[in-house]
């Protein structure tokens, strides 16, 4: 009796090693696209939610919806603050000059040019053409006026699809959320 018992411990304890060494820890990056796409999902639903349309205009709160007619997607934005008087709005072969955070819906920072929430004058915008950036700033940078600062949830269609970047630094498939201030328009 005793054998069988001892036997029969041996065998529950090598199961319970082999169990242990399968499983695996998830990635931080796991299921990146279909995270990715739930993502923008979730933000969609929000966006047309009855609560959200409640919500007047100035409210920084609300979410707008505005199309990428390039890659036909929905790219949701926050217009979060307004400095300056100025209407001027820049077309979408324009050169401008803005501040940027770059992040992934998981607020992992990728990318940036300013540190702390806004701007300060300390940090300097970056000078870039409308026409040679993703096609998810392409299509809302254009609504913008000087001084204003948004939040634009992006699907990965409209960023960098299923590429890396031009440095290889960012996951494929990855919905991006962006921190902008359009400091100025350079050139219309």
């Amino acid at each position: 009796m005793s054998k069988k018992i001892y036997l029969f411990s041996l065998v529950l304890l090598a199961l319970t090693f082999t169990a242990c060494s399968e499983t695996e820890e998830a990635g931080r990056y796991d299921n990146w696209r279909a995270r990715s796409e739930a993502f923008i999902d979730s933000i969609a639903n929000v966006c047309n939610s009855p609560e959200n349309q409640a919500l007047s205009d100035e409210d920084p709160k609300k979410l707008y919806a505005i199309k990428d007619e390039q890659k036909g997607q929905w790219i949701y934005v926050k217009k979060i603050s307004k400095t300056g008087d100025s209407q001027a709005k820049p077309f979408s072969t324009s050169s401008v000059e803005a501040y940027y955070r770059m992040s992934y819906f998981n607020g992992d920072v990728v990318q940036q040019n300013f540190v702390g929430t806004e701007p300060d004058e300390f940090d300097s915008p970056t000078p870039f053409s409308l026409n040679e950036v993703i096609s998810g700033w392409t299509y809302t940078l254009p609504y913008m006026t000087e001084g204003e600062f948004w939040t634009l949830y992006i699907p990965y269609q409209s960023g960098y699809d299923s590429g890396t970047g031009s440095d290889g630094s960012l996951q494929p498939y990855s919905a991006l959320v962006y921190n902008v201030k359009l400091d100025k328009i350079v050139d219309l």
